[in-house]
């Protein structure tokens, strides 16, 4: 038998803890949201604990780590199920106390003044714990349901004329499908979740997810890896880590070096800062090493490795990828990504708004000093109609199938990518 020294002990209680994250994650019996039931709760509760002290006893068989007797194991094993279950169910307990007295509320809106729509607008109007909220259903003509109990807020008009007193929709699928169509392309440009009520017919949306609020049946539809708390977390991380070993051991020099070059060959600052659409389409300063001459159509008239307004050092920034270099500060600041849709000048996005299907989308998550679309050769200057489709298709295609494996794998294929370019040019 192996007794630990305080320093291995505490090694291996780290380890544990590390793991129990782990298993949560997995499990995700972190997760108590709205029209979860206790039942649930305390399943992937007990799931996780059995998962945990399996892997522990399955692991101590191999170090021989058996510092206390039977009896202590199982003491310490029912503390701690007694512990997790107990604060699982009490936070249960609380956060659907807090909605039921108004807290953490989600006002809705329900579209179909049919079975569907007044079903689930009677489900949460008697459960107040869901936290959800409505004053009513939109329909799809204007009538006056003076019979029912449901207050019928008028056609899908007076939605759109107020939609942003709304956090989320919930469409009938009984209502023609063209007008569902029409609605979730309305609220994806918006950026309102939204949600079906299905009478669990076959759909045709690439991303859904099917659960049950009490008994009505939900989809929600086209849910993305980013829409998940702890995936955000995790992207966050890992662009701060990113940004910081960057601007440190590289950005640092670079400034005072390319500052010098760039001074020396044109008057004016150093960094070019312009005006670029990021997350929700809201506008930030994009920071980049200045590798033109000062000029008055920085942001009316886009460049490419030719242009004669480029300096020779800048030249070499562009062809190089050098010039993003400082947007690893914008990565930092929050303002964007190390993996994402490039940012685009704001007159350019406004060209093509309107003539890409779902072009808003790209906006949907923070912008990227480097992009699926990147790696794939739509780099630099948009040329056609083709060249932005593409990149915007791209970008799609990343959001739907993200993970941290797959930024690293962007980010080397980047690397690698930027030196083949910079020695065939």
């Amino acid at each position: 038998m192996h007794f630990l020294t305080f320093t291995e002990w505490s090694i291996y209680n780290t380890f544990i803890v590390l793991f129990w994250g782990i298993i949560v994650l997995y499990t995700n019996s972190y997760n108590i949201g709205r029209g979860v039931s206790y039942l649930n709760t305390l399943r992937l509760a007990l799931k996780s604990i059995f998962i945990l002290f399996s892997v522990v006893a399955i692991a101590n068989l191999f170090v021989n780590y058996y510092t206390f007797s039977i009896k202590s194991i199982f003491f310490a094993l029912s503390i701690f199920t007694f512990s997790v279950i107990s604060f699982r169910m009490l936070t249960h307990f609380i956060l659907d106390s807090y909605r039921s007295y108004g807290g953490n509320i989600t006002n809705v809106a329900i579209f179909g003044y049919d079975k569907m729509g007044k079903n689930f607008y009677k489900t949460i109007m008697h459960n107040r714990h869901l936290g959800y909220r409505s004053k009513g259903v939109f329909s799809l003509k204007s009538n006056n349901h003076k019979s029912e109990n449901i207050p019928d807020l008028g056609t899908f008009d007076n939605f759109y004329n107020n939609y942003n007193k709304f956090q989320e929709i919930f469409i009938s699928t009984k209502i023609p499908f063209s007008c569902q169509k029409e609605l979730i392309d309305f609220c994806d440009k918006k950026f309102i979740p939204v949600k079906l009520l299905p009478e669990l017919a076959n759909y045709e949306f690439k991303n859904f997810f099917i659960k049950k609020l009490y008994n009505i049946p939900v989809i929600d539809v086209n849910q993305l890896p980013l829409d998940l708390w702890y995936n955000k977390l995790f992207k966050r991380l890992f662009d701060i880590i990113f940004s910081l070993f960057v601007l440190i051991f590289f950005v640092s020099w670079m400034y005072v070096i390319f500052g010098i070059i760039i001074k020396i060959q044109s008057r004016g600052p150093i960094l070019f800062i312009q005006r670029r659409h990021g997350l929700g389409g809201k506008i930030f300063k994009c920071f980049k090493f200045r590798t033109m001459v000062i000029n008055s159509e920085g942001d009316t008239k886009f460049a490419d490795n030719n242009d004669i307004r480029l300096t020779k050092f800048g030249k070499f920034l562009r062809i190089s990828a050098l010039d993003e270099m400082p947007q690893f500060l914008n990565v930092l600041i929050g303002n964007m990504s190390v993996v994402g849709p490039r940012p685009h000048p704001v007159k350019l996005n406004e060209e093509f708004l309107d003539k890409i299907d779902k072009f808003s989308k790209r906006h949907q998550f923070k912008p990227g000093i480097t992009g699926l679309a990147q790696v794939q050769g739509f780099r630099g200057k948009i040329y056609t109609f083709h060249d932005m489709s593409s990149r915007v298709r791209l970008d799609r295609y990343y959001f739907k199938h993200w993970s941290i494996f797959y930024d690293l794998k962007i980010c080397i294929k980047t690397f690698f990518g930027i030196l083949l370019s910079s020695f065939n040019k």
